[in-house]
């Protein structure tokens, strides 16, 4: 040892430092084999812990922070009244006193703009083909209304606003309900005849009408679709009244079914889409 240079001990020492890992590597497989499992596996598990203790400030640390919001429903209530108000159109007719010669209006129910063009929706049995209708915009500004769609018997008719083009009105549009309603769900109408009340309730009861394949194949299934809705709010209604759902949508038309008894059922939002289809459907021409 005296004769060895330095780098010949440096060499020597590493040689010894190899020998050593490899003999303890093997002493140590060898006792892990003969060791109990439970032993095994909690060394194992020291082992993983430290990987990832030692491996974890190399990842990337994401954090995620959840928000509950709490909404008051008298809130949306108030924001669904303020919103869908300005779609409430009230539709006045002409009467002329006899005795007098004087004219005065009267109001005939009301309806609810669903297009930006200006149409109207209201209770077919409130209008007469061939009748002169108006509404008032913006105050005591008169706007005179033509009839689009008037069938008798249905339940939906359809009225336009006549708007001027060098003045023209301001009005907006309820967004159409796309989605089913549910027993229970609440519901908000808009009505009164010289302004706006508001009354809330839930969904009551719910007419459901099956439609059977035309082409009577029994491979078809048979579907339903919601014929009219029933409420719990109190029935004191002024027919063409909107019927809303908590999202500011409209689910139904305050209608007078063939049915006198029928009396606080609306027109879903459904059958008022397919009358407003209706308009721009193909027609069909007969061979």
């Amino acid at each position: 040892m005296e004769n060895l240079t330095k780098q010949q001990i440096v060499l020597l020492t590493l040689l010894v430092s190899f020998v050593t890992s490899i003999a303890t590597g093997i002493v140590t497989v060898a006792l892990m084999n003969q060791a109990p499992v439970g032993v095994v596996q909690t060394i194992n598990r020291v082992i993983e812990k430290t990987i990832e203790t030692v491996s974890a400030p190399t990842k990337e640390i994401q954090t995620v922070v959840k928000e509950t919001v709490m909404v008051n429903p008298d809130d949306q209530i108030i924001s669904t009244v303020e919103k869908a108000s300005k779609s409430v159109i009230r539709i006045y007719r002409t009467n002329t006193d006899q005795s007098s010669g004087s004219n005065s209006m009267v109001l005939v129910g009301l309806g609810a703009v669903i297009t930006d063009d200006g149409i109207i929706a209201t209770d077919n049995s409130l209008i007469s083909e061939g009748g002169k209708y108006f509404t008032t915009i913006e105050g005591e500004k008169l706007q005179d209304l033509s009839i689009v769609s008037v069938v008798p018997g249905e339940q939906i008719a359809l009225l336009k606003i006549k708007n001027d083009d060098k003045n023209p009105a301001t009005f907006s549009k309820v967004v159409l309900s796309q989605n089913d309603l549910k027993l229970g769900q609440t519901v908000i109408y808009i009505g009164g005849e010289a302004k706006n009340t508001i009354s809330t309730g839930i969904v009551s009861s719910l007419s459901v009408k099956e439609i059977k394949p035309t082409d009577n194949s029994t491979s078809t299934p048979v579907t339903t679709k919601i014929s009219s809705i029933e409420t719990s709010i109190s029935s004191n209604f002024v027919s063409g009244g909107l019927l809303l759902n908590l999202s500011g949508e409209l689910v139904g038309i305050k209608s007078t079914y063939m049915d006198t008894s029928k009396t606080s059922f609306f027109a879903p939002s459904a059958y008022i889409q397919q009358v407003l289809s209706s308009l721009t459907a193909p027609v069909k021409k007969v061979q």
